[in-house]
């Protein structure tokens, strides 16, 4: 209970230290929601179809940002502050910097998901409850992916590198990933790059429970996110070894 309780104080101190960061809060809740609001409500010009197609892919676009830069870019400068040390020399629970740093992301992602939810929902958006649930709750999960992915640049690149990767990433896989456009307007290539990325196999997904695509290939794209999930823990359990040496 006492290492629990630890854990609970841990989060919630992050969550509060990332709530009073606005150059960080504002971009990731922000964003999503204005990019939502022209691209998927204003340029749809009341076509339903768009719109709920669109808030499945900005769903999961919601999450990158905060599990991107609250793992990446976050992670590289307290590692330069030497804040990750004095952590390890606190009466601190092994990883219990690492969860805290989990939840401020997914506290940052659910509520721009939430308020993307809220602003489909009054702009038309039409979908069974249990739709509803499972697709802001896949943009939620979808956090985690690219968490480990921001947490493995943390570990390894200073601030200024980190933050450029993290940019780098955020854009190759919202482009990469069908998130912006669909693949079928692209080159070819393109669409084997996709293969590869997190946010395409999580926006297939998205679709699918959206009700915009018929459910098919489920086993290949959780497969592909699980493999891209496990690889990305191993190497940052390795760059977390590497830093508490």
């Amino acid at each position: 209970m006492h290492t629990l309780l630890v854990y609970v104080r841990e989060a919630r101190a992050q969550i509060v230290s990332t709530w009073h960061t606005p150059q960080f809060l504002i971009p990731s809740v922000a964003l999503p929601l204005l990019f939502y609001g022209v691209m998927g409500l204003g340029l749809s010009k009341g076509r339903e179809e768009i719109a709920h197609m669109m808030l499945a892919n900005y769903v999961i676009f919601a999450a990158i940002a905060p599990a991107m830069f609250g793992f990446g870019a976050a992670v590289a400068a307290e590692r330069e502050a030497k804040l990750i040390e004095l952590k390890q020399i606190a009466p601190l629970p092994a990883g219990g910097y690492l969860a805290g740093r989990l939840a401020a992301a997914l506290a940052l992602v659910a509520s721009a998901i939430g308020l993307l939810g809220v602003l489909a929902y009054f702009g038309g958006v039409v979908m069974v409850p249990w739709r509803w649930a499972a697709t802001l709750g896949l943009g939620l999960a979808s956090a985690v992916p690219f968490a480990l992915i921001g947490l493995n640049i943390g570990l390894r690149l200073g601030s200024q590198g980190a933050t450029a990767v993290a940019n780098l990433l955020f854009l190759g896989f919202c482009l990469f990933g069908g998130l912006w456009m669909p693949l079928s307007l692209m080159p070819g290539w393109v669409a084997k790059i996709a293969e590869v990325t997190p946010s395409y196999h999580l926006g297939q997904l998205s679709m699918m429970l959206s009700g915009m695509a018929p459910m098919a290939d489920v086993q290949r794209h959780v497969s592909v996110l699980a493999a891209i999930s496990l690889a990305a823990m191993i190497g940052a359990w390795a760059g977390w070894r590497r830093q508490t040496a």
